[in-house]
């Protein structure tokens, strides 16, 4: 967590600001609200740069997360990960205007594993 909430969110805080994302508003910097997996563990970023990690295993951000997290709570005994991700995002499409495919998925380890075996 440490790594996180020092070294990952300067370099975030600074790559908004290069990139004209980050706003500041009465005094306060503020930039956008997204979930980043580092060293097996699932963080999310809130929009004021605090850190959160969930005690549930899974986590959900943006205007369906309420309902991506119902539907990751519900399939929890589920053993394919993928799966469960693409019912949250499904379930999140049915029931919140303001989510729509296409969902792209993408496993960063199973990637890191092709390229060392080639």
């Amino acid at each position: 967590m440490t790594y996180m909430v020092t070294d990952f969110i300067d370099a975030a805080r600074a790559r908004m600001k290069e990139g004209g994302f980050a706003r500041t508003r009465e005094g306060a910097e503020k930039g956008g609200s997204f979930l980043v997996g580092y060293s097996g563990r699932l963080f999310r970023i809130l929009d004021d740069f605090q850190v959160a990690e969930s005690s549930h295993g899974f986590d959900a951000c943006g205007c369906g997360d309420l309902i991506a997290l119902g539907s990751l709570r519900s399939t929890r005994e589920w053993t394919d990960p993928s799966a469960r991700v693409k019912e949250a995002l499904e379930c999140a499409e049915a029931f919140s205007a303001g989510v729509r495919a296409p969902f792209v998925l993408e496993n960063t380890a199973a990637k890191a594993e092709e390229k060392s075996a080639a």
